[in-house]
């Protein structure tokens, strides 16, 4: 479905600057969206658009990579009319504050992931983010590339979120890891204390394994880890990497437990005011740049888990995987509420 859109955008923009060059008029407007959105007027294609990208990743994680691969690709088709400044690293806020200032208009892009979209409001999200849902990454990729996919993506804008979702990165694993403790069964992360974002599901996850969720902001994790005011987390891989997290930590529980997807979100109010053509930039920019991030990340991936092992964290093989699978399993009726048939899908899919 988004292929097919980015096709149709592309022929919009096509035709536009056909009708151009025969009348040297100024370029049509109206939406690329699958919302058919547009209200109101649209800016002039030739206007000069500056975009403020913000996240909370490292500025040498992957999809920091992607961001700036993204605004290189959005001038590059704009021949340098749109400029896309990217603010890594936390610059404008932990992800629950950046989100907000997306969906008010005050950012007009972001990064984020489901979680924080289904206590948005976008309740189907939370189905992507639901732990051991997806049996590996070949199986969470085949979703989020279906009609599924798409389904979940344009229920942002039913909702009234005040956002856009362009496409989906490629899901990273995600990993528990602890500063001491070496965690195996059940019994070990008992009454530990996790981690996590400031969200429902991440904290429903926690506590149903019986540890003790503590909110905590990203950028503040290291230094939590390292006081021991948290006794572990979780993160991809390339997180743990990333932020240095393996400086105060000595165990990683060998399990992906969420194979958790990245989306792209524009503010909707910004993205209903740019041009048809200027809309295509952005897509077409999304699907190339979330192919070269695939391309990276899957190269990158061993590497991640040999870096780490050389920087002294030993990976913890589970006692009983099943186990950690049962615990959470209510979690999947708390959560699809709603969405029984959907969820019901994704798992047809495995």
């Amino acid at each position: 479905m988004k292929k097919f859109l980015s096709l149709a955008m592309a022929l919009v923009m096509a035709l536009s600057l056909a009708a151009c060059g025969s009348s040297g008029s100024g370029s049509a407007s109206g939406s690329g969206s699958a919302s058919g959105s547009a209200s109101g007027s649209s800016a002039p294609s030739g206007e000069k658009i500056t975009i403020r990208l913000a996240d909370v990743q490292a500025e040498n994680d992957v999809e920091t990579q992607f961001e700036y691969k993204f605004a290189e690709l959005v001038s590059e088709k704009s021949n340098g009319r749109i400029e896309v400044q990217v603010y890594p690293a936390g610059q404008m806020g932990e992800m629950a504050d950046i989100l907000s200032s997306v969906q008010m208009g005050s950012i007009e892009m972001c990064r984020t992931n489901p979680s924080w979209l289904a206590d948005a409001g976008a309740e189907s999200m939370n189905l992507l983010s639901l732990p051991f849902v997806f049996k590996d990454l070949e199986s969470a990729n085949k979703v989020l590339e279906s009609e599924v996919g798409d389904t979940m993506l344009q229920e942002i804008v039913d909702k009234g979120l005040g956002v856009y979702g362009l496409g989906y990165l490629e899901p990273s694993g995600r990993y528990f890891f602890f500063k001491n403790k070496e965690v195996s069964s059940l019994d070990d992360i008992k009454g530990l204390k996790i981690r996590v974002p400031t969200n429902s599901l991440a904290t429903s996850m926690v506590e149903s394994l019986g540890a003790s969720a503590t909110p905590i902001a990203y950028n503040e994790l290291y230094s939590s880890l390292q006081t021991g005011i948290v006794d572990g987390a979780d993160n991809p891989l390339k997180g743990i990497l990333n932020m240095s997290f393996y400086e105060v930590s000595s165990y990683v529980l060998d399990m992906a437990h969420q194979y958790e997807a990245s989306i792209m979100l524009v503010g909707e109010s910004f993205w209903n005011k740019l041009s048809a053509e200027d809309q295509a930039i952005l897509q077409e920019a999304m699907d190339e740049g979330a192919a070269y991030y695939k391309e990276i990340a899957e190269a990158e991936l061993d590497g991640y888990r040999t870096a780490l092992e050389g920087k002294g964290l030993t990976f913890v093989t589970p006692d009983n995987p099943q186990e950690w699978m049962d615990a959470v399993q209510p979690m999947y009726a708390q959560f699809s509420v709603g969405y029984e048939d959907l969820l019901q899908q994704i798992q047809d899919m495995q």
